[in-house]
């Protein structure tokens, strides 16, 4: 037999002549206990704007073909279960420039250089 949840009471509050008329239950009282439970299960913040690094945002260019390698990257990932955004790779890609040598690093932007 399914129980019946019981309707909160309204609450009064008194308006600017003085009336009563009645308040809406608050609704996030259920939603801060939750938080207080799910913070204790995982290390890092449930909130966006608990990050500790803030995001910042850039527009970029790149020719059709270099899209394509995007997307076809994408896809590919996506198939072995690995759905990622296109942000990601880029943000892949460049920790992947910052870990060469400086003569590989120089060789590859000279690469993309000539290919522009």
């Amino acid at each position: 037999m399914a129980t019946v949840k019981k309707p909160e009471p309204v609450v009064q509050r008194k308006t600017s002549t003085g009336e009563q008329a009645p308040m809406a239950p608050e609704l996030g009282t259920g939603v801060a206990k939750k938080r207080k439970r799910l913070a204790k299960v995982f290390k890092r913040p449930l909130d966006k704007t608990l990050r500790a690094t803030p995001q910042v945002r850039e527009k970029y260019a790149m020719s059709e073909g270099e899209y394509e390698q995007l997307l076809v990257i994408k896809q590919r990932l996506s198939d072995l279960g690995l759905p990622v955004k296109k942000s990601e790779l880029v943000r892949a890609g460049l920790r992947q420039l910052a870990g060469l040598d400086d003569g590989t690093l120089k060789d590859a932007l000279l690469k993309i250089r000539l290919v522009s």
